[in-house]
């Protein structure tokens, strides 16, 4: 097992995973802090060679170019190959394992914090892996994500060669009883989208339940609510109740959500503007979690 105290952030994305990468770097001391250094590029990033480049000086060239070559360093193949039911919780912690414990030993901070999507379908293992650890998962509002992923073209949205390349989203396809199996072809980008929040988040969220050093958070409660310092500030004392950390040495939090850090773009219209077809669809796909989590129409 890792035994150094560790931090992760999870989600299906599009929810602050980077900007609580920056925050936990600032405000725990003798920290290491790293945003989804298994990902060689993303979409919406300006300077890809620089960003390729400081993947490769936190990752090693080993692990970046050699093992990510062979699919041997992604922890979001993992959680898509739980999500198929084609891992097993004993295989599943020794990859996280063979992929995390010589990265983080390399590391010379006292404590390490990863955010990356890749956790999402290994919150339940996580107990497995890090001995002192705390897990955070994000979730948002589904309106929100799929305007927020829309925007995205790396989520079912690849062109040319760019399909067969990098990492393919999960579809119903891959669960033969899915309600959406048959018409999977027929979807359009925004249905298979909502799936996509609907069923991912619902596995992640069944994992979760096995981990009791693992919480769900609501993204909009941190970044918009009324009391979002109050809020942010539970995440923190949440995530860094562990042993190892001195919490009166924690930075504060004031004037962090003020900044804006890998901010998405707003080209797909907001809940309110979409179509009364596309508004039918949404709450079809993924009107019972969004009730069961709490958010109404």
């Amino acid at each position: 097992m890792i035994e150094r105290p560790s931090i992760v952030i999870t989600s299906l994305g599009r929810t602050g995973t980077t900007f609580f990468s920056f925050l936990f770097e600032k405000i725990i001391q003798d920290c290491d802090s790293f945003h989804e250094p298994d990902i060689v590029q993303y979409f919406g990033t300006p300077d890809r060679v620089g960003t390729f480049i400081k993947r490769v000086r936190d990752a090693g060239i080993y692990n970046m170019v050699f093992l990510k070559l062979l699919g041997k360093w992604s922890l979001i193949q993992l959680s898509d190959a739980r999500l198929r039911g084609e891992l097993d919780d004993k295989n599943a912690t020794r990859e996280v394992l063979r992929q995390r414990a010589n990265f983080v030993a390399s590391k010379s901070g006292s404590v390490y914090v990863e955010s990356n999507a890749g956790y999402y379908g290994l919150l339940d293992i996580l107990k497995n892996v890090y001995r002192h650890h705390k897990a955070i998962y994000l979730i948002r509002d589904g309106r929100e994500w799929v305007s927020s992923a829309m925007n995205v073209e790396e989520l079912y949205g690849k062109k040319g060669l760019r399909k067969f390349l990098g990492h393919k989203m999960p579809s119903a396809l891959e669960f033969p009883a899915d309600p959406l199996y048959e018409k999977w072809h027929y979807l359009s980008r925004f249905e298979k989208l909502c799936w996509a929040w609907a069923r991912l988040n619902q596995y992640a969220l069944k994992t979760i339940l096995a981990n009791s050093h693992a919480r769900v958070f609501q993204f909009e409660k941190i970044f918009t609510g009324k009391d979002k310092y109050e809020y942010l500030d539970q995440v923190v004392k949440f995530a860094t109740s562990i042993p190892g950390i001195n919490v009166e040495l924690l930075g504060s939090t004031e004037g962090w959500l003020e900044r804006k850090i890998n901010q998405s773009s707003t080209n797909f219209p907001a809940w309110e503007n979409w179509s009364k077809d596309q508004k039918r669809q949404f709450e079809e796909i993924c009107g019972p979690l969004m009730e069961d989590q709490g958010y109404s129409f």
